[in-house]
């Protein structure tokens, strides 16, 4: 099967393992929904940094992973940390589709 997009996964994290087993369940289950399209999750690509959206470099590594994305779908709207509004911030500066899911 061809990909036919990646999309970028916001939903909040901050070091914490219970949003990591969710974020990675909540992967699990798109991409069994979705097998047409690459999920990229940044709290799995960069949690080795041990960071907040504090630190500049690391959302300057976010950031950059969200650039080369086709869109991004947010999850937890009414529970979105610094980073996550920051990487909405980013899409709308940059004209980069956000697709918003009220599931957490």
């Amino acid at each position: 099967m061809e990909l036919e997009k990646l999309v970028y996964i916001c939903h909040k994290y901050g070091n914490d393992c219970e949003n990591f087993e969710n974020i990675t369940v909540l992967l699990q289950n798109l991409t069994r929904e979705h097998p047409e399209i690459c999920f990229l999750s940044p709290v799995h690509a960069l949690s080795y940094l041990n960071y907040d959206a504090t630190n500049p470099d690391g959302m300057n590594k976010c950031l950059f992973l969200l650039d080369m994305c086709d869109e991004m779908w947010t999850f937890g709207e009414n529970s979105m940390s610094p980073g996550c509004l920051a990487e909405k911030q980013y899409c709308k500066e940059h004209r980069i589709p956000i697709v918003d899911w009220q599931v957490v």
